[in-house]
């Protein structure tokens, strides 16, 4: 009988649970005691091991059975979290949340999510400081606008400086690491600067190996219906990874504004009426959609003309 696993991850403790055998048991979140977890699942041989995504806590343990080729999948906690509504599942304990991953593990048939190279876990968490520092830098640009004590706006002004130049030497250290990072190759596109790619690899390894519909939907700009019986409702967007998203978002703008097949489509949809938003939105998703064949085809940036 197939077994499944599991693995509600904190700072320092790994709380284990084991279906169908129902055992609940403890391990240290230290690289001694994941190593005899490792030892333990590895005698087990589950069909699945899943995951919660906890603020990069679980990047050890999951890089640690990644490559001893065990089948570890991460989830996103909103997954998790709709599967104990759906299952009425109120109370919360460590040992009830590794109890609802292992039923995650059970009724989920997710792929393994794959262990990235040394190389470009080293990208990601670059990126990873790259979007705090201008999410910090943005925070200080809003409550610029809100001070009128002068003394204030001097210490905020000379701090938002002071953020930019890490930014801008962050951008060439990513710069710098690409030469070096195993990257799926995308010929040169509009508004496919380092920062783009860089991002792509780090957060979309997936890129080339999906269809258009699944890729669009991974990132989160693929519109889902609100239908029901008679009444058609607006389409959104939903779901996705959000801080690839921003960056998707500000290199379509630079693609439209480079007057690319891009700007055409932009215009095009707010011609027709549609709101900036949602013709923006409609340009990632197709500027997304060629980035992704480009990948998939190893082909230059070669828009059909209408």
């Amino acid at each position: 009988m197939p077994g499944y696993v599991g693995i509600d991850v904190a700072q320092s403790e790994l709380m284990v649970c084991h279906r169908p055998e129902g055992r609940v048991w403890q391990a240290r979140n230290t690289p001694s005691g994941r190593a005899r977890l490792l030892a333990e699942l590895q005698a087990l041989a589950p069909e699945r091991i899943v995951l919660e995504a906890s603020g990069g806590y679980e990047r050890p343990l999951w890089r640690l059975l990644g490559r001893a080729g065990l089948p570890v999948v991460r989830v996103q906690p909103r997954r998790i979290k709709a599967l104990a509504r759906a299952l009425g599942r109120e109370a919360k304990t460590d040992a009830l949340d590794a109890t609802l991953l292992a039923e995650a593990a059970r009724l989920l048939e997710l792929p393994p999510t794959p262990v990235p190279p040394p190389e470009l876990e080293q990208l990601r968490e670059l990126v990873d400081v790259r979007r705090h520092l201008i999410e910090e830098r943005d925070s200080h640009r809003r409550r610029l606008h809100t001070i009128e004590s002068a003394p204030a706006r001097a210490v905020l002004t000379e701090l938002i400086a002071a953020l930019q130049k890490k930014i801008q030497a962050l951008d060439r250290t990513i710069q710098q690491h690409l030469r070096t990072c195993p990257l799926v190759p995308l010929a040169a596109a509009p508004g496919l600067g380092p920062v783009l790619r860089a991002t792509l690899a780090a957060r979309l390894p997936e890129l080339g190996r999906l269809d258009r519909g699944q890729i669009a939907a991974l990132v989160g700009v693929a519109p889902y219906n609100q239908d029901s019986g008679e009444r058609q409702g607006k389409r959104h967007i939903s779901g996705g990874r959000a801080d690839l998203r921003r960056v998707l978002y500000m290199a379509t703008w630079a693609a439209i504004r480079a007057r690319s097949v891009l700007a055409e489509t932009y215009a095009r949809l707010r011609a027709r009426g549609k709101p900036k938003k949602v013709a923006v939105v409609a340009c990632m998703r197709k500027y997304l959609t060629m980035l992704n064949a480009m990948a998939r085809d190893q082909a230059p940036w070669a828009p059909r003309v209408a």
